[in-house]
């Protein structure tokens, strides 16, 4: 892989993280526990615990995604980054500008799903 797209994908996922850090932080408030002497009706309590469990779920998601990212830029150096995991062809650097923290090609995973 070419330096100059090494510079550009760790500027990607340095971007990305920050994004993230900050929705995450969003996130965080919004799964703070609803307290029961809110005074709020019987569906408005339903719809808010189902909002506060849609929102649990995006914060796991968020946070694996960040440590995905984190361990993308901690490797983006070593000579095996941008390599499959699966077939060790090179990861296309469109799929790694969609997705950094890629350790497969497209290939690889398409081929797990037909097995």
């Amino acid at each position: 892989m070419k330096q100059e797209d090494k510079d550009e994908l760790r500027s990607l996922i340095q971007t990305e993280m920050a994004t993230l850090r900050h929705d995450i932080e969003g996130l965080e408030e919004q799964t703070q526990p609803i307290a029961p002497d809110r005074s709020i009706g019987r569906l408005t309590r339903m719809e808010a615990i189902q909002s506060k469990s849609i929102s649990e779920a995006n914060l796991r998601k968020a946070r694996t995604r960040l440590n995905q990212l984190d361990k993308a830029l901690n490797r983006i150096d070593e000579p095996s980054f941008g390599i499959c995991v699966r077939c060790d062809n090179p990861i296309p650097i469109k799929r790694l500008m969609l997705v950094p923290e890629s350790t497969a090609c497209v290939r690889c995973p398409r081929r797990r799903e037909k097995d």
